[in-house]
């Protein structure tokens, strides 16, 4: 019994252990059960136990490296993912803008009848025909303020959708430089799409 307290309680010839070994080594050494069996182990477990918690201690340290670095990559590859959905659908808002055509809201007064205008007097003619050259100057004032608003629109429009293109663009050169054919293209390499869309995982 009495070894057994000297042992545990550290013995001269183990100076050179650190407290954190010695603290391993004690709580190992209460696991055995008997003082003599603690105590045979605590004096096994002191010369080596510094070594073991600077093993475990960078193992700990590496896993939680890996552990970061694949959080990271994960986070990268999200906010890749999500910049090429954008990217592709400011191209197509891009494309529908720039291809979207004028229609105007109100069709056009319709012509007279040369059949029906034969039948009337002269000066029932003029009426119709100042009639109906009233409405079509209306009708093309209500036209050409609808163009007019129309351009600027499609105009707007425009300007949105390639300023959210270049802006996409340019995150993603910067998240990842191989990702496109080439410095001025947004069409994607093969290869590095490939890469993105395979994850981060199979990489470790």
């Amino acid at each position: 019994m009495l070894l057994g307290v000297t042992l545990l309680g550290g013995g001269c010839q183990f100076t050179g252990v650190s407290e954190a070994g010695r603290e391993r080594c004690r709580r190992l050494g209460a696991a055995a059960g008997n003082p003599l069996a603690a105590a045979l182990s605590y004096v096994r477990c002191l010369p080596g136990s510094d070594s073991s918690l600077a093993a475990e201690k960078a193992a700990s340290a590496a896993a939680a490296a890996r552990r970061a670095a694949l959080e990271a990559c994960r986070r990268r590859q999200g906010t890749i993912t999500t910049l090429i959905g954008s990217l592709r659908q400011a191209e197509q808002e891009l494309a529908a803008a720039r291809n979207s055509p004028f229609r105007p809201s109100v069709a056009p007064p319709q012509p007279l009848d040369a059949g029906k205008e034969s039948r009337y007097r002269p000066e029932d003619q003029r009426l119709d025909r100042d009639r109906y050259e009233a409405a079509l100057g209306a009708w093309e004032q209500q036209v050409a303020s609808q163009r007019a608003h129309w351009r600027q629109e499609r105009a707007g429009r425009i300007e949105a959708a390639q300023e959210r293109l270049d802006r996409d663009a340019q995150a993603l050169r910067q998240l990842q430089p191989d990702l496109f054919n080439g410095p001025a293209s947004i069409e994607f390499d093969p290869r590095a799409l490939r890469q993105v869309s395979a994850g981060c995982d199979s990489a470790g």
